[in-house]
């Protein structure tokens, strides 16, 4: 019997090594070289655990390592979350989840509040902007580790706050639907938190469609496998209105190809489209829900390359955001890096991987962990500035600089991207801890 149970787990440990090798193979030797390379291997692990080193036992977060921001920005638990997910560190996950709930019920907030701030042992409302985007990640991060878990005591404490915080995310006075023109079917974020230029928009986008539908989806599931039929079925018939508003309104023909729309601006009716492009149009990469076919962002991220896409002194990148002059901005930033590279994993795009890699490598080289974003730095030219084609080819030479390397959300989704990347080449999702 003891032989029989020896070679059954020999033949397990080959099928398993098997299987190991056979991931390995999906992607391209020079990219699984480029991921085991010591940069590579550096720069994820020191990533990796200053996130994890810096959250506190209650979970939270503080979001900048060099002063940048303060305090702990909640929205950044909609990408902290999965990158746990996919490390297996859910009791973590649920820390930083419930410090957020926590603060927001001790404050006696009816919302997830933008930023908190811990002293004493107390939470406290740095920052209460509306961002209902924010909330959604909040949210979804919650239905994505109660659906990967199970049932839990955590999932019944906090099923009420997060119940209520769904319902009203989606319900008329935010998910506008009804027979007026003004009545989108979609859901107006009216400080949505934008790179472009430099301040809050108030509008219909996709960053905060993208998010509140997977919400919707993923607590729809939370509440069938709980038995409220009736709350499922409601939750159900919000993201359809949501989805019909998406195809209806958040879409716009380029080149001939149906491509999401960024956003649409209030105008005092039904709104104006947006043409401008950017990370934002890549939010239901990183979302992991599509309102429409898959051919409709495929659609997008193509159109975005083939407008957008720069080479400077020999490297390819995506600016931050285009304007519909046909400018674009002098930034690349973090998490959109991120998202670029879970679609081209996805959809095997192994040269633009290669792309990505080789940009990170030389951007962020001064760094031990990731950044926040670059930019183009030569005389005349600052951060985000509007970029002609001209201007472009005036930056030959010029060097890339970087700012707050270890800004927790940017961290969170490339080391979420970067830890799905690993798994198909075959490595570990979370990496040894640095002896140093």
């Amino acid at each position: 019997m003891l032989v029989y149970k020896k070679s059954y787990l020999l033949i397990l440990s080959l099928f398993v090594a098997f299987c190991t090798t056979l991931s390995a193979q999906t992607l391209p030797k020079a990219v699984v070289t480029e991921l085991k390379s010591p940069y590579f291997e550096k720069l994820y692990t020191h990533t990796y655990y200053s996130l994890l080193d810096r959250m506190g036992k209650d979970g939270f977060l503080p979001e900048s390592l060099t002063g940048a921001y303060e305090g702990m920005y909640c929205r950044t638990v909609g990408a902290l979350v999965p990158l746990l997910i996919e490390t297996g560190r859910f009791q973590e996950a649920e820390a930083t989840i419930s410090c957020v709930l926590k603060a927001t019920q001790e404050n006696g907030l009816e919302r997830i509040p933008h930023v908190i701030v811990l002293k004493d042992q107390k939470y406290s409302i740095l920052s209460d902007e509306p961002q209902i985007d924010g909330q959604a990640h909040v949210i979804l991060a919650w239905a994505k580790l109660a659906l990967k878990r199970g049932h839990t005591d955590f999932e019944d404490k906090t099923w009420q706050l997060i119940k209520t915080l769904t319902n009203r995310t989606c319900d008329r006075q935010n998910l506008s639907s009804g027979w007026w023109s003004t009545e989108t079917g979609l859901v107006r974020n009216i400080a949505l938190e934008h790179s472009r230029d430099g301040r809050r928009w108030d509008a219909w986008d996709l960053l905060t469609q993208s998010f509140v539908g997977a919400a919707l989806k993923e607590m729809t599931a939370v509440a069938q496998r709980r038995g409220d039929a009736t709350l499922a079925a409601y939750w159900q018939k919000r993201l359809n209105v949501l989805q019909d508003g998406i195809r209806k309104n958040l879409t716009t023909v380029r080149d001939r190809d149906t491509t999401y729309l960024e956003m649409r601006l209030p105008d005092g009716n039904g709104g104006t489209p947006y043409l401008g492009m950017g990370w934002v149009t890549l939010s239901p990469i990183a979302a992991q829900w599509e309102c429409m076919d898959h051919t409709i962002l495929q659609n997008t991220v193509k159109a975005m390359q083939r407008t957008m896409m720069k080479t400077t002194n020999g490297l390819t990148w995506m600016p931050t955001d285009s304007y519909p002059d046909g400018r674009v901005s002098n930034e690349i930033i973090g998490k959109g890096i991120a998202w670029e590279i879970e679609f081209a994993r996805s959809e095997k795009d192994f040269n633009r991987i290669q792309q990505l890699l080789q940009l990170i490598k030389e951007v962020n080289a001064s760094q031990p962990i990731y950044m926040e974003g670059g930019w183009l730095q030569a005389t005349g030219y600052k951060p985000a500035d509007k970029l002609t084609d001209q201007d472009i080819k005036s930056l030959k030479g010029a060097a890339w600089k970087i700012k707050d390397a270890g800004n927790g959300e940017q961290t969170a989704w490339w080391c979420w991207a970067m830890a799905r990347l690993r798994k198909e080449a075959g490595l570990p999702v979370e990496p040894k801890r640095p002896v140093n």
